[in-house]
């Protein structure tokens, strides 16, 4: 333990022998010690691009969940790692290729 002084928040003047303290104030005279708070202006908002109420994710994008056996996903991370590429840019490529085919028909 230290043997600093203490950081207790002692009144300008002990009290002497016989001489009562003030130990408790009323809330109202502490409020009304506490300076108001600054005004601060409310940061307007940007307006935002309205999505339809199925899109919840930013940007209007939406998470696709893709399952698939161990060793198809073992070879599209090791394609991707030779193409430098990630699996959302090779499975987007890919089905905005066979989309693009799909209305050529």
């Amino acid at each position: 333990m230290s043997k600093g002084p203490t950081s207790m928040n002692l009144s300008p003047r002990q009290p002497v022998k016989g001489e009562a303290s003030a130990s408790v104030r009323s809330i109202e005279e502490r409020v009304s010690q506490v300076p108001p708070a600054p005004e601060r202006p409310s940061p307007q908002p940007e307006p935002a691009t309205p999505l339809p109420p199925n899109v919840k994710a930013l940007g209007g994008m939406v998470a696709v969940t893709v399952r698939m056996d161990r060793e198809t996903y073992e070879r599209l991370k090791f394609h991707g790692v030779r193409t430098r590429q990630t699996n959302q840019d090779m499975l987007l490529n890919l089905i905005q290729s066979m989309l693009a085919a799909d209305r050529g028909k």
